[in-house]
């Protein structure tokens, strides 16, 4: 097996860095799994709409907000989906690299931070510049640790 940074795969796994990285990973994973499980446990999101009545005869339909606590936590779950996928394919790319180790373990903790404080506030307040603020940080921060990996690893 071949050496990099005097690393073999085995070795930059056993690295503490390397398993706390990991560690963030799981983590999110299974708030990602938490929220999909409650998701579907409060209610079906995609309920087929009913087909449209003659305005007349129609009873006055009772009021409902918009979105509603459904349609926030489906947009908590793709955030934490989203997030998770990205933060995956990034890691992968470090650890066969075996590249980085603490700076990618700094950079995933932050990464997991933002994704938990962005999940929730996606759960009590919608804004398009928040989630254009976010993405931004994310794309950052993933393009980090892709370039940490090939720079130091491939």
């Amino acid at each position: 097996m071949s050496t990099k940074n005097n690393y073999t795969l085995d070795t930059f796994v056993a690295d503490w860095h390397v398993r706390l990285t990991w560690i963030a990973f799981f983590t999110l994973w299974v708030l990602w799994g938490l929220v999909y499980f409650v998701r579907h446990a409060i209610g079906d999101t995609e309920k087929p709409t009913p087909a449209p009545q003659d305005p007349e005869t129609a009873e006055k339909s009772k009021w409902k907000p918009e979105g509603g606590f459904h349609g926030r936590l489906a947009n908590a779950h793709r955030v934490l989906f989203e997030n998770t996928l990205l933060l995956l394919s990034v890691l992968v790319i470090n650890t066969l690299g075996t590249a980085s180790t603490r700076a990618v373990m700094i950079l995933t903790w932050i990464y997991f931070a933002f994704t938990v404080v962005f999940a929730f506030s996606e759960v009590g307040v919608q804004h398009k510049f928040i989630r254009l603020v976010y993405s931004a940080v994310f794309y950052g921060i993933t393009l980090a640790i892709g370039g940490l990996a090939f720079q130091q690893g491939w």
